[in-house]
């Protein structure tokens, strides 16, 4: 019987013929062991979505690759499983996080809050909350936000492993709600950077983000433009080869 794909897949299908595009590697998503979080992600429109917005095309097999693929598996597991032993892309009795050089916290401790509690740990209470954000209310909050998705891509490596020094470029459509203020639509990027200490085995020792999140915060409670949240074409480059031929949807 003939498979009948989805638009999506489509979608998909065609812009890796046409630009040589491909897929994201986030890991064994059909180990029938694996407990899920909310039941196993379906990444496809997410794909589709970072395909036509992504700044960047790197290389296939490059070192910008290799490292956009392991923070892709990491935000995978880190979001949907819910076993530590599961965590291939961490060295779970090391692993550290830190943000804007404050006070470190354990992998397992981060998991517990969400990735976007410690991450916004000394926001301030009017723009993010964190102490009263649980793990599965801040991801209710930004999906409903952004609700037809967040992508992430890398955009330059300076340096290899052990510390791997890289800038990165978050981006999506606000077309929903936050804190009860209605986005219409209009891309909201946020920009970073972060160190990644890595062993031999590539799993993650230490991570080290520093990023400006207030000016993302205030642009979501219509305090501040988007536009206010562009730094500067040196980060972003020439771009990808559809980011000016293809509409984000």
């Amino acid at each position: 019987m003939t498979e009948i794909k989805s638009k999506t897949d489509q979608e998909l299908e065609s812009l890796e013929a046409q630009h040589g595009f491909t897929r994201p590697d986030r890991g064994s998503l059909e180990d029938p062991n694996i407990q899920w979080r909310e039941g196993k992600p379906d990444y496809r429109s997410l794909d589709l979505l970072y395909y036509k917005g992504k700044s960047k095309n790197h290389a296939v097999g490059s070192l910008e690759i290799i490292v956009e693929n392991l923070v892709k598996k990491w935000e995978m597991q880190m979001t949907h499983i819910t076993s530590p032993k599961d965590w291939s892309t961490v060295k779970l009795d090391e692993y550290r996080v830190m943000v804007n050089h404050s006070q470190e916290m354990t992998g397992q401790d981060a998991v517990k809050v969400g990735t976007y509690n410690w991450i916004m740990e000394k926001a301030s209470k009017d723009l993010y909350d964190a102490e009263n954000e649980t793990f599965e209310s801040s991801h209710k909050l930004f999906r409903e936000a952004f609700s037809g998705g967040f992508p992430w891509e890398v955009l330059e490596v300076y340096s290899g492993p052990p510390k791997v020094a890289f800038s990165w470029r978050h981006w999506g459509a606000f077309s929903g709600k936050y804190k009860g203020v209605k986005g219409d639509g209009q891309k909201i990027e946020l920009y970073g950077f972060t160190i990644a200490t890595v062993n031999s085995d590539l799993k993650i020792l230490k991570l080290e983000v520093y990023i400006k999140f207030e000016g993302f915060l205030r642009a979501l409670q219509g305090k501040a433009t988007p536009e206010d949240l562009v730094r500067g074409q040196e980060l972003v480059g020439t771009g990808c080869p559809i980011h000016q031929q293809v509409k984000t949807e």
